[in-house]
């Protein structure tokens, strides 16, 4: 049978004895000694079947919130089966002169010895039981739920029992004061009870709720006869008796229910839900001491002084507990507002996740994006050279290297163009991934900036079919000679893609105290503004086909201008583009701190050599040379930096 089952089954044969008991009592079935020792003989047989059930309970198996809750609750349940067993051997100490003699037992007996001593031991159980901690205010707040709680039965039990008791008077002392120790005895219980009651934060709020139950059965018995023992008119098998039997029914069924201990919350937080029969639990007893006054004015006319002051005592003690709970209240209060701002805080750290989350995913879909681009242009820039290549050697092999000088020459030239076609591209791919994981450094040196420019403009056959013109200060200055040389040829070939040929271009070498600028220009289409911000990153390319008319791809790998970006950041400048006054591009690099005046100047002409135009006093056809004093030309200008 499971425990649930036997909880249930216990219940509602409790319920049916009890109903059976107050109407064997109150029918007074079989004479009035039959009715006594039936009395006795129940209430005994109940308090010790609840003292077995009681030890049966503490010898379960682990409860459900660690070895110390486990611990307290099996301690709790022995002390209770100990005062359970204590009351009912009291029961049959009280029989055995019935059954054996045919007489009542004396008032106070050894029976009333067992009586009391369970007093203690409930207490103790109770106390016991186990408790989520709490903080130091909601202790304060238990403590005075305690004296409000006691204060109110006082109140109560002093109007009801124990005032008319002293009042009466007369006989002896120990009678007198053993009827008062049952209701003052039980009192304090009811007090520890309803405390614990009040801390108990676990779901089975049902098992202490029976305990208290049970303790208040008990006691207002024990109130009853206490009254009725001052007065001379308690006899076994009185209707009170009915209060003794329930409570001890009452215990064996909290003790059979199965009681998990688990909390709503932590168990070091006072925050947990409360329900309102909970949270009115402490105001029942002052409720109870308001309508005992009540009626006690009603009845006697008055109430004695020591009323007054029980009462004073009560409304001190509910004002007290009334400005604990506006503390606990408002520092819930501030808690609530400190989580909020919390959790506002988190959701704006969150959001601000979520940002670079998109802004990582945005990135990673660019660099997607440009690896496919970079895959297509690098295998399309791979493939055209290594075709003219395989073209070339196919022809010199068929021909069995029979052909005329001239048309060998030009087929080698092809294939020497092709070679160092693939070995710059080779090499931009080297030099920019060197330049991303930061191994590349400048190897500086003293470099005369206007050879370099005439230089590169010689060399590069690519830029044949475009008009250049040189406008160079005759500057040195310490850089890195093959880096700047690239420089100049990347943005020269950037304008050979992106515009006509016989496009006339401009390339310019400024100082300006100790800084270097590199200039090159075009009167071409200019830069488009949405890709003016983008333009120098790695694989970025302009708009297709934006030379028309050329014979070549205008689309190349997409890494001219990123190398550019990446030398001029080398040197410690920067690159960027602007729109040339009068149209067209305007491309700057800025070099700082590097520039080394030449005292001699020495104009170079194409290839390093002394020019044409210094000899003889002409100018190469597609190129000219002008130094800075020279005659202002508006399309020279320099354009503006964006």
């Amino acid at each position: 049978m499971s425990a649930r089952r036997r909880y249930h089954l216990a219940a509602l044969g409790s319920v049916v004895l009890v109903g059976l008991f107050a109407a064997w009592v109150n029918g007074g079935f079989g004479g009035r000694r039959a009715t006594e020792a039936f009395d006795n003989l129940v209430i005994g047989a109940a308090a010790l079947a609840a003292a077995l059930v009681c030890l049966y309970s503490a010898r379960r198996g682990q409860y459900g919130f660690g070895r110390a809750w486990t611990v307290a609750l099996r301690r709790a349940w022995r002390l209770l089966a100990a005062a359970a067993l204590s009351w009912g051997t009291g029961q049959l100490v009280l029989l055995w002169p019935e059954l054996a003699g045919g007489h009542r037992a004396p008032f106070p007996s050894v029976a009333d010895a067992f009586f009391l001593a369970a007093l203690p031991l409930a207490a103790a159980g109770v106390l016991s039981y186990p408790t989520a901690p709490v903080r130091a205010l909601a202790q304060i707040r238990t403590v005075l739920d305690g004296l409000l709680i006691a204060s109110s039965l006082l109140f109560v039990s002093w109007a009801m029992v124990l005032g008319p008791a002293y009042r009466a008077g007369g006989g002896p002392v120990l009678p007198r004061a053993t009827g008062l120790a049952y209701p003052i005895g039980d009192m304090v219980i009811l007090t520890i009870a309803f405390s614990v009651l009040a801390r108990t934060r676990g779901r089975s709020v049902v098992q202490p709720a029976l305990v208290a139950a049970a303790i208040l059965s008990i006691g207002v018995a024990d109130s009853a006869f206490a009254y009725l023992v001052g007065r001379d008119a308690y006899a076994t098998g009185a209707w009170l008796d009915v209060g003794w039997l329930a409570g001890w029914l009452l215990l064996a069924v909290a003790a059979l229910r199965p009681a998990p201990a688990e909390l709503f919350r932590s168990d070091d937080l006072d925050d947990s839900p409360v329900s309102w029969p909970r949270f009115s639990l402490p105001y029942i007893p002052p409720a109870a001491a308001f309508v005992t006054a009540a009626a006690v004015q009603a009845t006697r006319g008055r109430l004695e002084p020591f009323l007054v002051f029980n009462g004073a005592t009560i409304a001190l003690f509910v004002i007290a507990r009334q400005v604990i709970a506006a503390i606990e209240n408002q520092r819930l209060h501030q808690r609530l507002r400190s989580t909020v701002d919390r959790l506002f805080q988190r959701e704006a750290e969150l959001e601000t996740a979520l940002r670079r989350e998109y802004a990582a995913a945005d990135r990673l879909r660019a660099m997607s994006e440009m690896k496919d681009t970079f895959l297509r242009a690098v295998s399309h820039d791979l493939r055209t050279p290594l075709t003219a290549m395989h073209g070339v050697a196919v022809t010199l092999e068929r021909t069995k290297l029979n052909l005329p000088r001239d048309q060998a020459l030009d087929l080698i030239r092809m294939m020497i163009e092709k070679t160092r076609k693939m070995d710059r591209l080779l090499a931009d791919l080297l030099d920019l991934n060197r330049m991303e994981e930061g191994i590349l450094e400048p190897n500086r040196a003293v470099t005369d900036i206007r050879a370099l420019a005439h230089r590169v403009v010689d060399e590069v056959d690519q830029l044949r079919g475009w008009p250049i013109e040189i406008d160079a200060e005759p500057v040195t200055a310490a850089v890195d000679g093959p880096k700047i040389e690239r420089i100049v040829e990347n943005l020269l070939l950037n304008t050979t893609r992106h515009t006509p040929p016989g496009t006339q271009v401009w390339v310019r070498a400024l100082t300006s105290g100790r800084d270097l600028e590199l200039i090159v220009e075009d009167a071409g289409p200019g830069v488009p503004t949405e890709l003016a911000g983008t333009i120098f990153e790695p694989f970025r390319q302009g708009q297709q086909g934006a030379a028309p008319g050329s014979g070549r791809q205008s689309k190349g790998v997409g890494i001219g201008l990123s190398l550019v970006a990446r030398f001029a950041q080398l040197h410690g400048g920067r690159a960027w583009v602007a729109e040339r006054r009068g149209g067209g591009a305007s491309f700057h690099v800025m070099l700082p701190g590097c520039v080394r005046r030449s005292e001699q100047p020495t104009r170079w002409g194409p290839g390093g050599r002394r020019s044409e135009s210094e000899r003889a006093g002409g100018t190469p056809v597609g190129q000219r040379e002008r130094s800075q004093r020279a005659a202002p030309n508006p399309a020279a200008e320099r354009a503006p930096r964006p």
